[in-house]
C-alpha cells in the first residue's frame, strides 16, 4: 500500500500469529470433548442463562438467524440443546441444554483456562494490564 502499510508488520497479524498456537489447543481440548471449535461459544451463553430463544442466543453470539440455526441443529444431533416451542409465543423457540450440555461446562471451561493461563504467562506483567485495558 501507498502509506507503507504491511500485513506482515500489522498489529492484528502479531495478534493472530502470537494467539494461532493457543487457538490451536483449544481446539484440540475441544475435540477430546467431542466439540468444533466455535460451537462452546454457543453453549457458555446457555450455561450462563439457559432457555433463550434463537433471537437472543444468535444475538448475543453475533451470528446470523440462518447461522444459528445451522448451529444448532448440529448442538441438537449431539444430544447437547433441544428446541422447544415458547408456552406464552408458539413463534418462539427456545434453547435448552440437555444434562449431556450441561456437564460440558467444566471440562470446556478448563480447556480455555488452560490456554488462557499459557497465553498469558508468555506475557510481562506490563503486557497483561495493557491487554486488559484495552480489552
Amino acid at each position: 500500500m501507498e502509506n507503507g502499510y504491511s500485513l506482515l508488520d500489522s498489529t492484528m497479524y502479531a495478534l493472530i500469529v502470537r494467539l494461532g498456537s493457543h487457538k490451536r489447543q483449544i481446539a484440540a481440548g475441544l475435540e477430546r470433548l467431542g466439540l468444533r471449535l466455535g460451537q462452546e461459544v454457543y453453549l457458555a451463553q446457555l450455561w450462563r442463562r439457559d432457555g433463550l430463544c434463537q433471537g437472543e442466543l444468535a444475538e448475543r453470539t453475533k451470528v446470523t438467524a440462518a447461522n444459528i440455526t445451522q448451529v444448532l441443529r448440529g448442538l441438537e444431533k449431539q444430544g447437547l440443546v433441544v428446541r422447544r416451542r415458547d408456552d406464552a409465543d408458539a413463534r418462539v423457540q427456545r434453547v435448552w441444554l440437555t444434562d449431556a450440555g450441561r456437564a460440558l461446562e467444566r471440562p470446556v471451561t478448563e480447556v480455555w483456562h488452560d490456554a488462557e493461563t499459557a497465553w498469558l504467562a508468555s506475557l510481562t506483567p506490563t503486557q497483561r494490564k495493557a491487554v486488559a485495558r484495552l480489552l
